[in-house]
C-alpha cells in the first residue's frame, strides 16, 4: 500500500518557553493515536518547535484505510426474541439502523466489553482516504492541546497557547483542507519574524526543517541547545573562564529564542563584592543570562546573553544587555549595603507585620513555632546543640525584611545566611537559614548541616500540619501552597541523610504547638498529613522501580520512612533470589490463615507438630527480633527461611481450622504469635509472588 509523509505546522505568536515542549509531546502522542485508531498507522514521528511555531512530521501514513470487517453489536437475544423465537422492536430496529434485514442478524458470545449472548450484525467497511480522514482529525487535534493559560481572540470561538497565525498541513504534495475559527490550513510558512519574514509556500515535506534554516529558523530543539552551549562554552573560555552549568536555563533560553545567537558580555567589578548568588540570581531569572565563573567556581565579571537575531553589529545589543544588567546590579548592591545596617536579629519583632496565613498568624507565630519544634525535631534525630537548632529558628524568617529579598524572593533563606554571617553569627546557624528551604525543587539538593535539617524538617512540617489542620488540601493538580513539594522535600532530606525517625510524633508535636499557640488544629491532623507523606513516599519509591506490593507491606509496620526505605530495598533485593518465594511462603501461610481481629489467648502447644513449629519459633525469635532492630533485614527475612520445613509439617499434618473451639483457638494463638512476630518486619500478607 503506498504511503506519504504528513507535515503540520502551527505558527502562532510568541509561546511561552515551558509551553513548546509539553504541547509537543501531547501533539506526537496523540496524532499516533488518533492515526492508529483509524487503521492508518504511520511508521515514526518527529517534532519540532520554536517560540513561534508547533511542527510535526508524520511519516509513512498509508494513503487509503484497508477494507476492514466490523462487528456491530445490538441487543442482547433475550431482548430481541421473544419467547416463540420472534423478533421484537429491539431487533427490527437495530436491523434496520444497520441496513440489513431481521434475518441477517448473527448471534455472538460474549462480545467485547459484553457477557452474554448478543445479535449483531457484520459488515463490510470500505477504507476511506486518508486525506479525508486526516481533514477531520487535524482541526480537532490543534484545538485539544492542553496549556496551562490559553488565550482567546478574534471571534472568541476557540482557545490555544496563544493566537494563531496560520497552519500548514501538507499530505505528500497536496494540502489537506481545513479551516480552525477562520484560519485555513495551506502550504504556505513563514521564516523568522526579523531575519526573513516573507512568506514560502512548502515545497518538499521532508525538507522543511532544512528550509526554515535557510529563513533563519533553527526548529530542532536540540539542535538550538547545542548550538547555545557550544558557543557560549567557546566564549566563556575566551576571558579564561567556564560557562555555569545551569541546564534549567538552558532548557528555558533554547525556547525562547529562534535563532540562537549568544553575546558575550561584561559587568563593573564592583558588583563581585556581593554574594556571588546575588548576581547570578539577577542574570539568571531578570534577564536569561548565564553566568561565567572561574576553575575553582567563583564568579567572573562576564555574561553571555541570547540573542533571537543575528545582528549586524553585536556591540549594539552588547551594550543593551550591559546597560540593563548594571541598572539591576546597582539596585542590588545598594539593597545590600542599606540591609547592612541593621541585624538580623533586631528584625525579627518586625515579621508580626508579614501575614504567613490569614489562618496561621503571622510570620512571627510561626517563628515561634519553630523555635518549639526544631528542637524537638533535633532531639527526636539524635543531634545535639540544641541551643544552635533554637537560634537558627529564631532568625529563620529575619530576611524576608530585608530590601534584597522583598526585590529577589528567589534569594530568601541565601540572604539570611550571609547576612548572618556578617552579623557574627556561628557558621552552622547560618548555613541553617539557608538550608531551611532545600530542597527548593527536583533534583535540588538537601539540608546536610544538622542544626539545617532539625530546620528544614520543622519548615515543612509546620506548613504540612497548619494548612492541613484548617482544612487547606491538596485538590487534585492545585497546591497553591506547595504541601507536595514539602512532602517531597521532607522525604528527600530523611533519606538523602539515612535518617531514623519515627514522624508521628512529631506531627503530634506540631500540632500541640499550634493549639498551644490559640490556632484549632482538627484532632486527625497527624494521621492525615502522616498518610499525605506516605503516599508521596509511595510514589518516590515506585519511581525508583520498587514493586507497590512491597511499598504497601513495608510501610504497613512503620512511620520511619528511611527505615521503610531499607525494608523495601532487603525484600525487593531478595526478589531477585530464588530463596524469596521459599521465604515468602512460609510467611504467607502462618498470616493468611488468621482471621481478621483474632486475638490470641495464652496457650500451651499440643502434638509433635504444633510442639516442634513452636520450639523453632522460639530458637530463632530473639535473633530475628536483633536483626530487625539493628536493621539487618535481608538477613532477617533468610532467617525465616528456617522456619519452612516446621510450617510445611504444621500445616500438612494439623487441622488448624478445628471444630473444637479450645484447639482451633490455641492453634490459632500460636500462628498469631509467630504473625505478630513476622509483621515486625513487613506485612506479609500485602506481598504476592
Amino acid at each position: 500500500m503506498k504511503a506519504q509523509n504528513l507535515l503540520v505546522e502551527i505558527g502562532c505568536e510568541e509561546l511561552p518557553a515551558s509551553f513548546i515542549e509539553p504541547a509537543l509531546k501531547f501533539l506526537k502522542e496523540e496524532i499516533k493515536k488518533y492515526l492508529e485508531n483509524a487503521y492508518i498507522p504511520p511508521s515514526d514521528i518527529e517534532t519540532f518547535g520554536t517560540p513561534r511555531r508547533l511542527i510535526l512530521l508524520v511519516y509513512d501514513i498509508p494513503e487509503v484505510q484497508p477494507d476492514r470487517e466490523e462487528l456491530l453489536v445490538g441487543p442482547s437475544v433475550k431482548a430481541a426474541f421473544d419467547s416463540e423465537g420472534n423478533p421484537t422492536k429491539a431487533a427490527i430496529g437495530f436491523a434496520k439502523s444497520k441496513g440489513v434485514s431481521v434475518e441477517e442478524l448473527i448471534r455472538v458470545s460474549n462480545p467485547p466489553g459484553k457477557k452474554g449472548e448478543y445479535v449483531a450484525v457484520k459488515k463490510l467497511i470500505k477504507g476511506r482516504p486518508a486525506r479525508e480522514i486526516l481533514s477531520e482529525i487535524l482541526p480537532e487535534l490543534i484545538l485539544s492541546v492542553p496549556f496551562k493559560k490559553s488565550m482567546r481572540w478574534g471571534t472568541k470561538k476557540i482557545r490555544f497557547g496563544r493566537p494563531i497565525k496560520w497552519i500548514v498541513a501538507v499530505y505528500g504534495e497536496e494540502t489537506i483542507p481545513f479551516e480552525v475559527d477562520g484560519i485555513k490550513s495551506s502550504k504556505i510558512s513563514h521564516g523568522h519574524r526579523f531575519l526573513s519574514p516573507e512568506s514560502f509556500e512548502v515545497e518538499n515535506v521532508n525538507g522543511f526543517v532544512d528550509e526554515l534554516e535557510k529563513r533563519f529558523v533553527v526548529a530542532d530543539i536540540e539542535k538550538r541547545k547545542s548550538i547555545i552551549l557550544d558557543v557560549s562554552e567557546t566564549l566563556a573560555r575566551n576571558v579564561d573562564g567556564e560557562l555555569l552549568k545551569d541546564e534549567e536555563l538552558l532548557e528555558e533560553v533554547t525556547n525562547l529564542v529562534e535563532y540562537p545567537y549568544p553575546i558575550l558580555g561584561s559587568f563593573d567589578e564592583e558588583f563581585l563584592k556581593l554574594p556571588k548568588e546575588v548576581p547570578v540570581v539577577v542574570m539568571k531569572d531578570h534577564q536569561k543570562f548565564f553566568s561565567v565563573v572561574d576553575e575553582n567556581g567563583n564568579l567572573k565579571n562576564y555574561f553571555i546573553g541570547v540573542s533571537n537575531v543575528k545582528p549586524v553589529d553585536e556591540s549594539i545589543i552588547r551594550k543593551g544587555y550591559e546597560k540593563v544588567l548594571r541598572a539591576r546590579l546597582s539596585d542590588a548592591l545598594f539593597f545590600f549595603n542599606e540591609d547592612r545596617k541593621k541585624r538580623l536579629e533586631e528584625r525579627v519583632p518586625e515579621l508580626k507585620g508579614i501575614v504567613f496565613h490569614e489562618k496561621l498568624g503571622t510570620m512571627l507565630d510561626k517563628t515561634e513555632r519553630l523555635e518549639f519544634l526544631s528542637p524537638f525535631i533535633a532531639e527526636k534525630l539524635g543531634f545535639d546543640n540544641y541551643e544552635k537548632v533554637e537560634r537558627a529558628a529564631h532568625l529563620s524568617k529575619a530576611d524576608l525584611l530585608t530590601e534584597m529579598v522583598n526585590e529577589f524572593p528567589e534569594l530568601q533563606g541565601t540572604m539570611g545566611k550571609y547576612y548572618a554571617l556578617l552579623d557574627g553569627e556561628d557558621e552552622d546557624v547560618a548555613i541553617a537559614l539557608e538550608e531551611q528551604y532545600f530542597p527548593r525543587f527536583s533534583g535540588d539538593r538537601v539540608a546536610k548541616g544538622r542544626i539545617g535539617i532539625s530546620l528544614s524538617i520543622a519548615e515543612k512540617i509546620d506548613n504540612l500540619v497548619g494548612f492541613f489542620g484548617v482544612g487547606i488540601k491538596p485538590t487534585g493538580s492545585a497546591d497553591p501552597f506547595s504541601l507536595r513539594r514539602n512532602a517531597i522535600g521532607l522525604i528527600q532530606t530523611v533519606l538523602e541523610n539515612k535518617i531514623h525517625a519515627n514522624l508521628f510524633p512529631i506531627l503530634k508535636k506540631a500540632k500541640e504547638i499550634y493549639v498551644r499557640s490559640g490556632i484549632e488544629i482538627s484532632e486527625n491532623t497527624p494521621q492525615e498529613v502522616l498518610e499525605f507523606i506516605k503516599e508521596r513516599f509511595k510514589v518516590l519509591l515506585r519511581e525508583k522501580g520498587f514493586r507497590a506490593d512491597t511499598v504497601e507491606a513495608v510501610l504497613s509496620v512503620t512511620d520511619d520512612i528511611y527505615d521503610a526505605f531499607l525494608r523495601a530495598e532487603a525484600i525487593d533485593a531478595l526478589r531477585e533470589s530464588e530463596e524469596f518465594e521459599d521465604v515468602l511462603i512460609t510467611m504467607r501461610r502462618v498470616v493468611n490463615i488468621i482471621p481478621e481481629g483474632f486475638k490470641p489467648s495464652p496457650f500451651e502447644p499440643e502434638g509433635k507438630y504444633e510442639v516442634e513449629l513452636y520450639e523453632k519459633f522460639l530458637s530463632i525469635r530473639k535473633k530475628l527480633s536483633s536483626l530487625i532492630s539493628s536493621g539487618n533485614y535481608r538477613e532477617a527475612l533468610l532467617l525465616i527461611k528456617e522456619m519452612k520445613p516446621y510450617v510445611d509439617a504444621f500445616f500438612d499434618n494439623v487441622m488448624v481450622m478445628d471444630k473444637d473451639e479450645t484447639v482451633r483457638n490455641r492453634r490459632l494463638s500460636l500462628l498469631k504469635t509467630i504473625a505478630d512476630e513476622l509483621r515486625k518486619l513487613a506485612d506479609f500478607s500485602k506481598i504476592g509472588l
